[in-house]
């Protein structure tokens, strides 16, 4: 797997960080968007990351995000999803996918640049494939 860059807020970003983390839960994964990073380095090193992340701070040090070749964005309200879309299509380096529960959203990530936009029903918390995906 290559270096990914996971970022969410709200129920279903905690159930996927719940499941990647063992069952760990943090009131502030509801509150403000988080990031978990996957940076996978020689001989089998890996490095992970879990930390709050804001588009401000991420539009100041673009270069830093030049590491990720995938970007999952747990989004589900529009003014953030749109930043943060845009942030990392004009970065040009990684494909984007999008988690939402915003059915009518879809055909605007879509149209800003995201690869793929994944819908889920309110509630869901199968976000198992993506951890398995992510430490295979």
């Amino acid at each position: 797997m290559k270096n990914c860059l996971v970022i969410g807020v709200g129920e279903a970003f905690t159930s996927f960080v719940q499941t990647i983390r063992g069952g760990s839960d943090s009131l502030f994964f509801r509150k403000s968007p988080v990031a978990y990073s996957l940076i996978r380095g020689e001989r089998h090193s890996c490095t992970e990351k879990l930390s709050p992340i804001s588009f401000d701070e991420s539009y100041l040090h673009q270069e830093e995000l030049l590491v990720y070749q995938s970007v999952y964005l747990f989004v589900d309200e529009w003014p953030e999803g749109r930043d943060f879309i845009t942030l990392f299509r004009q970065l040009g380096t990684c494909r984007i996918f999008v988690l939402t529960q915003e059915q009518q959203n879809a055909s605007l990530y879509k149209g800003l640049g995201a690869h793929y936009v994944i819908i889920s029903k309110p509630g869901y918390k199968g976000y198992r494939w993506l951890a398995e995906q992510l430490s295979g």
